[in-house]
């Protein structure tokens, strides 16, 4: 296969990324390792910017009308009493909630709408192998499809595989990575119809538990733990597993043993802040969780990544412009993502850190300054760079063909 770009991942950056270039008229290939976008997604949430982004490019309609729900705020609940709440209603109109829905529903929709573009090709169950190098440039990718092993070759190949990205690992770049205290056991519970499951963090000295709504029927169930305790607390038994949890909010002491069964049920996210050290090489372009991991705190995994695709695509157009896909015309992507992304992972320790604290006099004064704090010009800053993103971006619509 030829083509002008190959995308590696369909996540929400890759998705959107293709969607993007496919409907510029650029020759674009996504690849998917898994057969099926109905895996366990964990990133349900998207924050205003993402609606924003999906309005300018003429789609918020079509999502909405996706099964989702309308967020008006995120609350953390310190013994009983909201600490602090991030407010998106008070954001300016009209994106002044986020949403969250399922997120294999809306990447199998961008795909849909990426494959309306004779020029875009999607193969899922393309497992990446090799990159096809001349001298330091990568000029494209061999892949494993079910039986059959694939050469595409390509002008650009980036890499939107995550975390544990294949492509990061074949082009050798390296990451940097800074540990966190934390890691977060996830599982999914059917959502009592007698209660309602607002977006929040509920800390009492029990333990820390994590609301998530997905949609109205599901509530995924967060519960921290000290990193690298999950053995010991697998060791304890389920039923143990459940008092820990029913001890921080005895609503669930009903629901809870009813659906909670077992272990298997359950999955941990090692949580980690990590960056690599190029973003870019000749021929090249990692984007999302491959280029930078975010902690799971105020949900920023996919605006980061969507918001990469964005300014990807703006480079990219650029660098088709100049017929070449170099590493100075690529780094325009990382000069300008780079230093955003960094500001939001400097927001979200901070919160780990809030959130983390033990000292029972720290304790104390966190109940009693944080709430004051969240009146501050400060506060809202910060509010509005998680729910708005740390610079001004715009997708840039005049590229698109049609």
């Amino acid at each position: 296969m030829n083509t002008d770009v190959v995308i590696v991942g369909a996540g929400p950056g890759g998705c959107v990324l293709s969607y993007l270039l496919a409907r510029s008229g650029v020759k674009t290939v996504l690849l998917e390792r898994h057969d099926r976008l109905d895996r366990e997604f964990r990133g349900y949430f998207f924050q205003p910017l993402v609606l924003k982004f999906f309005e300018q490019m003429g789609l918020l309609n079509d999502v909405l009308k996706m099964e989702h729900e309308k967020v008006d705020a995120f609350h953390f609940i310190d013994h009983g009493k909201t600490l602090f709440s991030v407010r998106f209603d008070d954001l300016p109109k009209p994106f002044n909630y986020g949403l969250i829905m399922s997120q294999p529903l809306l990447l199998q929709f961008l795909i849909d709408q990426a494959l309306q573009y004779p020029n875009f090709t999607y193969l899922n169950g393309a497992i990446a192998k090799e990159l096809i190098q001349e001298g330091s440039t990568i000029k494209g990718i061999k892949i494993k499809r079910r039986k059959d092993e694939v050469t595409i070759k390509s002008g650009l190949v980036v890499g939107a595989d995550g975390r544990y990205s294949t492509v990061r690992k074949l082009s050798k770049i390296q990451i940097e990575k800074e540990q966190h205290k934390f890691d977060f056991i996830w599982f999914d519970m059917p959502a009592s119809k007698d209660r309602k499951y607002p977006l929040q963090i509920r800390i009492e000295n029990k333990g820390m538990l994590i609301y998530i709504p997905k949609g109205s029927q599901v509530v995924q169930v967060g519960w921290v733990i000290r990193k690298g305790t999950y053995p010991e607390i697998k060791s304890k038994g389920i039923e143990h597993f459940q008092k820990q949890l029913i001890a921080v909010d005895p609503g669930l002491e009903e629901e809870l043993p009813k659906h909670l069964l077992d272990f298997k049920q359950c999955s941990v996210l090692d949580i980690q802040t990590a960056t690599a050290k190029q973003w870019v090489r000749d021929g090249l372009m990692l984007i999302g969780d491959a280029a930078h991991i975010a902690s799971p705190f105020s949900g920023q995994g996919n605006s980061l990544a969507i918001q990469d695709a964005v300014v990807a695509h703006d480079v990219i157009m650029k660098a088709l412009e100049q017929k070449s896909f170099s590493l100075p015309l690529l780094k325009r992507y990382e000069e300008i993502r780079r230093p955003a992304v960094l500001q939001i992972q400097r927001i979200q320790k901070r919160q780990a850190d809030l959130i983390g604290i033990s000292n029972p006099l720290l304790l104390q004064l966190r109940r009693a300054v944080i709430p004051l704090i969240g009146k501050t010009a400060l506060f809202t800053k910060m509010r509005d760079q998680l729910a708005l993103g740390a610079q001004q971006i715009t997708v840039k619509t005049a590229y698109f063909k049609d």
